[in-house]
């Protein structure tokens, strides 16, 4: 997959980890959200050093696939991440090839 995330970045600290041992997308960077939605109830994912960080909200950020723009469906907002993620499972779940 070649993709900018989000579109139209060039910064190298908008970089996007494609992951195969994230469950979800989590990105901190609220900007990038099309909508913004937040939990019904408070939830947490849990990052690879074995710490806790709240998720802020949940939604879809668009981003470009090889000069197309589409979407990466229920994103976390996880503010406290110092990396973004996009979640190998979610990219197969959306129909997307990795």
């Amino acid at each position: 997959m070649t993709a900018s995330c989000p579109p139209n970045t060039s910064n190298s600290e908008n970089v996007c980890f494609v992951e195969s041992g994230a469950s979800n997308h989590m990105m901190s960077n609220v900007e990038w959200f099309r909508e913004l939605r937040k939990p019904e109830q408070p939830d947490y994912v849990e990052t690879g050093d074995g710490t806790i960080h709240p998720i802020q909200h949940f939604e879809n950020v668009p981003f470009n696939e090889e000069g197309n723009l589409t979407y990466m469906k229920n994103v976390l907002h996880v503010l406290a991440i110092t990396k973004n993620l996009v979640s190998v499972g979610q990219i197969m779940e959306q129909g997307m090839q990795v």
